[in-house]
């Protein structure tokens, strides 16, 4: 089963998994489609 984890300021945000789930499939469907994708663990950092 896949985890969906998200912090902000190290502090982490608890999600239903519902709102996981929209996280997952919207990030796959984005990365997915960029050369060099290959399955495996998705990180990804905004610094704002």
């Amino acid at each position: 089963m896949s985890k969906v984890e998200v912090s902000i300021n190290g502090k982490e945000i608890e999600l239903n998994p519902f709102v996981e789930e929209v996280i997952k499939n919207t990030v796959k469907g984005m990365v997915s489609s960029l050369r060099g994708y290959e399955k495996g663990k998705i990180k990804i950092e905004i610094d704002d």
